[in-house]
């Protein structure tokens, strides 16, 4: 079974493709009715401010920020709900990474022969998260471009423990490359290889009796 928001299908070439959309689940209805009401926001901004009335600059300014500012976020969470999605398409030497938006599309290629290797790497909660907040996870592909520089590809999703050990080892076993965990970027120096989640638990130092 696929972690949440990922669905798998096979193309008309054979290859696989991994797809991640956010698409119903628990967090849907609120964050239609947010998107909605953002909207409904904005426009019912416009209006107070008064169509057509004779502004100022600063009124103009005050018109197009804020009831605008409203509408476009309400769209974007409605793009996200509706239409965003990411897809991976695993050729057999090829990576295709596309990501679909009312905003944008991009679309990118990653040779298998010029990956380098997979890591999953995991951010601990803030001190200030929510209680039982698990911390989140990262699957990062590591290649090298055309023009010799290295670089990442972080994968999107949920971030998710479960999403990661999923996705990690498929990457891995596709590009025939090691798969390694640990921490993120910003905590990667303090801490403790030892503490990632899952890890096998410290053994305890002997203490020898002093004589």
């Amino acid at each position: 079974m696929l972690p949440e928001f990922w669905r798998s299908e096979t193309t008309a070439s054979g290859s696989e493709r991994l797809i991640y959309a956010v698409r119903g689940g628990r967090a849907f209805l609120p964050l239609l009715v947010l998107g909605a009401g953002l909207i409904g926001a904005g426009v019912w901004g416009a209006g107070a401010l008064g169509w057509g009335a004779d502004l100022t600059v600063a009124g103009w300014v005050l018109f197009i920020v804020a009831p605008g500012g409203a509408v476009l976020a309400g769209v974007y969470v409605l793009d996200v709900l509706f239409w965003r999605q990411h897809s991976y398409t695993f050729d057999a030497s090829m990576l295709r990474v596309a990501e679909r938006s009312l905003f944008f599309r991009r679309e990118s290629e990653i040779a298998r022969s010029l990956v380098r290797g997979v890591e999953l790497a995991y951010t601990p909660p803030r001190e200030d998260a929510a209680t039982g907040d698990p911390g989140r996870w990262a699957t990062l592909l590591e290649y090298q471009r055309p023009d010799g520089e290295s670089a990442t590809l972080a994968l999107t999703g949920m971030g998710s423990e479960e999403e990661a050990h999923w996705l990690g080892p498929l990457l891995a076993d596709w590009a025939q490359v090691k798969l390694a965990r640990g921490f993120g970027a910003a905590v990667a120096d303090e801490a403790d290889p030892e503490e990632l989640p899952g890890s096998k638990p410290r053994k305890a130092r002997k203490q020898t009796a002093k004589k």
